[in-house]
């Protein structure tokens, strides 16, 4: 009877020693014999499924968590037991709307299950997934090439897909290729240089180079890089801009100015190149030799502003008739105002450029000096005002008494009919003062 006390003593205390063991786990723990009732449920099995042991013990599992039956909670538990097989897996509990990290050993006739809630680790795990489902979708959907390359091997590790369409590689042709065979041969002997001095790891940076695409065509692009660590390796995440059109453009542009400069340097006339879109207006030389205007670009406000203000609405006016019209060349005279305060006589000609919305896009033209013309015009002018005023005299003032000398010849002819000396003296006074009458006449005639 005192064996039987004692071995009852011992048993008790080695259980209460495998109850603290098992109460002292961080890990959900409880036990199930061959009918699937609970024999044993841990506290912390209470925490983590919010259900007290005193609920739960002697229970059948799966009449008191039916809702579990449908996931793999059921199967695996099952095939623990049938199998006599440990099984770890993860599962998600809808009602506790918590991910568990589940181990299920046979013990026995019965099935002993560790439990841990891993829903932060999930979560974490979602979300690093929708950062990189993210980074995929900004990736491949950006309108720009992008690709990230290996610092160290300078082999491409991805490309995007504006990268395939522009450079003319597929994506596995990509993969097999490193930033040298995207490179032109002259240029390849400096990419390591550029690398190592223009590329720093701590922060972006842009270089402009040249690449070539897969059909041999060369671009320039402006390539914008950051270090990234891309999948544990470190690498360098770039954005291509191809800026081929705009530099071409831009020489293109160049070679126009400096045909204009020498066009400028070979003419006295005043040459603008009006962006009608900006509104900026570029001037040659002649702007200063002939207006006396020390800057060499202005705006269209300052060109309207110095066009006298008795011929700057028919001007504008002019000007807008013709752009309306899709006229593309412009001639045109009025005054402009110099620096000193003084005005010239200009000869305006221009030609217009429209854009393919049919607006006008940009004006150059030539303004030439021409005051002293004005001025000599102005001067034949007031000479011939002179002269027909003298005409007017000659045709009146002395056509006058002239008339009277021809009465008095009339007069004389019917007094003195009987004496041939006075008919002689008035024939001879008419044949002068006809005479006198036909240079009139012809005085007139002439100034007219």
């Amino acid at each position: 009877m005192e064996k039987n006390i004692g071995y009852l003593e011992e048993l008790e205390a080695y259980q209460q020693r495998i109850s603290n063991i098992l109460e002292s786990f961080t890990d959900g723990f409880f036990e199930v014999d061959a009918n699937w009732t609970v024999t044993y449920w841990n506290v912390v099995a209470e925490e983590l499924l919010l259900m007290p042991r005193g609920k739960i013990l002697g229970k059948n599992l799966w009449e008191v968590y039916q809702d579990a039956i449908p996931l793999r909670f059921y199967t695996a538990y099952h095939q623990a037991v049938n199998e006599q097989v440990s099984v770890r897996f993860e599962e998600y509990f809808p009602t506790m709307k918590l991910w568990f990290e589940v181990a299920a050993f046979p013990s026995g006739e019965g099935l002993s299950v560790y439990f841990k809630d891993i829903t932060p680790r999930k979560d974490a795990i979602h979300l690093l997934e929708l950062e990189k489902k993210k980074y995929r979708d900004l990736f491949n959907r950006s309108p720009f090439p992008q690709w990230v390359y290996d610092r160290a091997t300078l082999r491409f590790l991805d490309v995007n897909e504006a990268a395939v369409r522009h450079y003319g590689y597929s994506r596995e042709e990509f993969m097999e290729l490193c930033l040298m065979d995207i490179r032109p041969v002259e240029e390849q002997s400096v990419l390591r240089d550029i690398l190592n001095s223009n590329v720093r790891l701590d922060a972006p940076n842009s270089t402009l180079v040249r690449h070539k695409k897969k059909n041999g065509e060369l671009i320039d692009v402006l390539v914008e890089g950051n270090s990234v660590d891309f999948e544990g390796r470190p690498g360098r995440m770039v954005t291509i801009v191809d800026r081929t059109a705009e530099i071409r453009a831009q020489q293109v542009t160049e070679q126009s100015i400096a045909r204009f400069d020498i066009v400028s340097k070979a003419t006295s006339d005043a040459i603008w190149d009006w962006d009608m879109v900006t509104g900026k207006i570029v001037w040659n030389q002649g702007i200063k030799g002939i207006f006396g205007y020390r800057q060499t670009t202005f705006n269209e406000a300052w060109r309207n502003s110095r066009i006298h203000p008795d011929d700057r609405h028919w001007v504008m006016e002019r000007l807008k008739t013709i752009t309306l019209a899709g006229g593309k060349r412009l001639k045109i005279e009025y005054r402009f105002l110099c620096a000193d305060g003084s005005y010239r006589n200009v000869l305006d000609r221009a030609f217009i450029l429209f854009g393919p919305d049919g607006r006008p896009v940009r004006m150059i033209g030539s303004m030439q000096d021409i005051t002293e013309r004005i001025k000599h015009l102005e001067k034949i002018e007031r000479q011939n005002a002179k002269l027909m005023e003298i005409s007017w005299l000659q045709a009146h003032k002395v056509r006058a008494p002239l008339s009277n000398i021809i009465g008095l010849v009339n007069l004389l002819k019917e007094m003195d009919q009987d004496q041939q000396e006075s008919h002689e003296v008035v024939a001879r006074i008419a044949r002068a003062a006809e005479e006198l009458d036909n240079v009139i006449r012809k005085i007139t005639l002439t100034s007219r």
